[in-house]
Parts: structure tokens; C-alpha cells; sequence
């Protein structure tokens, strides 16, 4: 049946229809876009090359674009490229999207948050159907990219830890997967994971320090210094880190296309990540080659050693180009992919029974200070030699409480010991909600 949602009306276009094996790496396209003005850069693609002016920071609009066999609202993000002086990507927020079969459907996606634009309905791409993206960009801008389809199916078959030296020596563990095709043309692959792991505060104890009715330029300061019970949980916490590069494989040239120890993840013994448990979740996505190729080249361009030393002209094609203004450059790639996905789970125990744990990110040595501090309103007396006093250190959130300071630590004591605010409270590095997935 049919579906009919939001379809765009627009007129339509003409649309144009690694050898060794070993892994190639390439960082995501929207973590270097700000680069891609800065080196040029060789593509493969039928669409026509879009050249940028030298010393100048262009307007392209860059798409993220990979529709998967999964049962889901799909995402489409949509920026805007930025130059070196911009810290932050500028979303796209004020389009229209949509996805077109070749079955008739129109497939429309709203923005929700970030340039982040969701499909109206949850749908999976099918084989033996092909997709166009269609944008309107908030200029006015129309995009279409060639009719895309599913290039074949596969799926991971075995996701495993094993202990082992890296080619430098360096002890730990490599995070390998086995895999092999469910159907012909399954040959080209890229790899993304995301990490968690488990954090627990080394220094943490019960009680925590409590300021109220703090005023530091009162004369004498006025505060109240209190030790409480901790109201909520601070010793043990989760981080999850998505991963910040893509792997690629392509298996061509083997006589049996079988994926056997694709080495996805190396991480050393002493890596904080794997100190208590961790777990990593890595996603398989089976590429075009054309898909394949635009990947390499970006992985070609980010590793390059020149992309520093001079704003150059930069080129870059996809699949996807402007089809009423010539003048309006476009970076991405519209994919459409089988995607497979495993989690696995390990404590460091399981692997290094011999070695003590990993060290804590910082060093976590109890010191202390002076309870207070003269007024920051009454004449300063000179240089003061000691450390900032507990309640400015405290008003900061900087310091978790230990003890009574009955040792007499630090260079000028005062009445408590502490700790940098990471070594007793995880959530500065974590957040203290179990994830849904986590199993211990």
C-alpha cells in the first residue's frame, strides 16, 4: 500500500545510476567538515566537483545520510560547514527532507534538535528497492542524490576479547569480530562502535562537605561549613563514549569472503576504560563500493599531513547534488546499508588475573588547607603563600570531603582533608544511572 506523508513537491531531475584487506580509519565527516576547505582532495563520483574559493570559508551544506534494513524512525543530520575560527557546527535546522522510493513512497522526516531530522514513520529499507534523498535547504537549495539500494547482507556472526601484544609490544586486549555475507555483493564494510565502562571514585566516603550562607566579601567572611551524609549516589557511575573513528574493510580479494578476527579495537592494560568492567558495542554496516570509495577519501584526506599549513582550494563529490543552483556545493554521501550490531562485556579479572588494576585518571593524594579566607573586601596584606582556602575550593565544586585533617596534611593544614572533586564524586567523569544494557 501506498504511503502518503508530507511529500514534497518539487520538480525532478535527471539522477546518474582497500585491496590487501587489512582496516583503513577515517574520523566522522562532521568531526574534520571544518577541514574540508582547507586541502584538496581527489573523488571518484559522476557528480560534478565542487570547487571552493581559496581564503574563504564556503557555505556547503553537509549531509549525514545512511538508511538502514532496521525497523526504526531513520535519521538524517543536516550542517552547515564552519571555518577554524567556529567552535561549534552549525545545524540546519529549517528544511525539508524526505526519502522517495522507486515504489512510489515518500518517506517525509521532521527536524527534531541539532540538525537532526527524524522520518515521520518508522520504516526499514528493503532489498530490490532503490531510495532518493530529496532536501529543500532553508535558502531555497534543492538536493537530490541517485537512487541508492541495499549492495547485499551480512551480519556478525562472533564478537570476542582476547588478551595479546600489539605490534609495538604494548600488553592488552584486541576486541575482534567474525562475520561472513548473507547475500552476493556483501564485500565492503565499515565499522562503528561506542564504549562503556564502569567508574568507581577511589577516595569516596559517605559524607561530603555542605556550604550555605557563604558571602566572601562580608567583613570578617561569613559561611557555614557543614559534613552531611551524601544524598545521592557519586561512587560509582558509567561513561559512554561513541567512538570518534570509522573502520573499513573490504574483503574482495579474498577467495571466501568471510570476516575471521577483524581486529575493530586495541586497548592497553593499564587504559582506564577497562580499570573495573566494560563493555563496547560495535554496529556493521555493508557499503557500496561508490559508498566505499567516498569513505576512503575522506580517511585519505583527514590523515593528510598538509591539511595545516595553508587554506588551499578544496574539492569533494558524492552521490547527492544541487539541481537548481549550480552555485550551492553539497558534502556527503547518501547510503543505504545492512547493518548488524553486537555488545560484549568484560572485566579487567577476566583478562590481566596477574596485573593490578589501571590507574585512577588523576592523582588522587589527600592535602588541605585553611578552613577560611580573608575577606576578598578588606585590604589584601600581601602574597598568600597558602593554597585556596576549603570554602572557596568547596564553592567551586572542586573538593571532595575524606576526614578530619588529624595528620596535619598539606602545606599550611587546616581543620579538613580532601581531594580533587573527580577522586570522591564519579559524576564529574560519569553519570550515576545505570544503563538499560549493563549487565554485570
Amino acid at each position: 500500500m501506498r504511503n502518503r506523508v508530507n511529500h514534497i513537491q518539487i520538480p525532478r531531475f535527471w539522477n546518474s545510476s582497500s585491496k590487501d584487506g587489512r582496516p583503513t580509519i577515517w574520523n566522522r565527516p562532521g568531526s574534520f567538515i571544518c577541514l574540508l576547505a582547507a586541502a584538496p582532495v581527489l573523488f571518484f563520483s559522476c557528480v560534478e566537483t565542487v570547487e571552493l574559493e581559496e581564503q574563504s570559508t564556503p557555505d556547503l551544506l553537509v549531509i549525514e545520510a545512511s538508511l538502514t534494513d532496521e525497523l526504526k524512525n531513520q535519521q538524517i543530520r543536516l550542517t552547515r560547514s564552519f571555518g577554524f575560527e567556529t567552535d561549534s557546527v552549525p545545524p540546519e535546522t529549517r528544511a525539508q527532507v524526505a526519502v522517495e522510493t522507486n515504489q512510489g513512497e515518500t518517506f517525509a522526516f521532521r527536524h527534531a534538535e541539532n540538525g537532526v531530522y527524524v522520518s515521520d514513520l518508522e520504516f526499514a529499507v528493503e532489498p530490490g528497492r532503490t531510495y532518493e534523498l530529496v532536501i529543500v535547504a532553508s535558502d531555497g537549495a534543492i538536493y537530490r542524490s541517485t537512487p541508492e539500494e541495499l549492495s547485499g547482507i551480512a551480519r556478525i556472526d562472533n564478537h570476542y576479547a582476547e588478551r595479546e601484544l600489539n605490534e609495538k609490544g604494548t600488553d592488552g586486549v584486541f576486541i575482534y569480530l567474525d562475520g561472513a555475507p548473507r547475500s552476493e555483493g556483501a564485500l565492503y564494510y565499515r565499522y562503528e562502535y561506542e564504549e562503556t565502562y564502569k567508574i568507581i571514585a577511589p577516595e569516596w566516603t559517605s559524607r561530603d562537605f555542605q556550604l550555605t550562607n557563604y558571602d566572601p566579601c562580608a567583613i570578617p567572611i561569613e559561611y557555614d561549613l557543614e559534613i552531611v551524609p551524601r544524598t545521592e549516589e557519586q561512587q560509582t557511575c558509567y561513561k559512554t563514549v561513541p567512538s570518534t573513528r570509522v573502520l573499513q574493510n573490504d574483503v574482495t580479494t579474498l577467495a571466501n569472503p568471510e570476516i575471521l578476527r577483524y581486529p575493530v579495537r586495541f586497548l592497553g592494560a593499564t587504559d582506564f576504560m577497562i580499570s573495573h568492567r566494560y563493555s563496547i558495542l560495535v554496529r556493521q554496516f555493508v557499503q557500496s563500493a561508490e559508498a566505499f570509495s567516498y569513505f576512503q577519501s575522506l580517511n585519505d584526506f583527514s590523515a593528510s599531513e598538509s591539511v595545516f599549513n595553508s587554506v588551499q582550494p578544496g574539492f569533494l563529490s558524492g552521490n547527492i547534488e544541487a539541481v537548481n543552483r549550480i552555485e550551492a556545493p553539497v558534502i556527503g554521501f547518501f547510503e543505504i546499508t545492512s547493518v548488524s550490531e553486537e555488545r560484549l562485556f568484560f572485566s579487567f579479572e577476566d583478562l590481566f588475573p596477574d596485573l593490578e588494576k589501571p590507574p585512577f585518571v588523576i592523582n588522587c593524594v589527600p592535602t588541605s588547607s585553611p578552613e577560611g579566607h580573608i575577606s576578598y573586601c578588606a585590604p589584601q596584606p600581601g602574597p598568600n603563600p597558602c593554597p585556596q582556602s576549603i570554602v572557596e575550593l568547596v564553592n567551586l565544586g572542586l573538593i571532595a570531603y575524606i576526614s578530619p585533617n588529624s595528620e596535619g596534611l598539606g602545606t599550611c593544614p587546616g581543620t579538613y582533608a580532601y581531594v580533587r572533586r573527580e577522586c570522591g564524586d564519579c559524576t564529574v567523569l560519569g553519570s550515576n544511572e545505570v544503563p538499560e544494557f549493563w549487565i554485570e
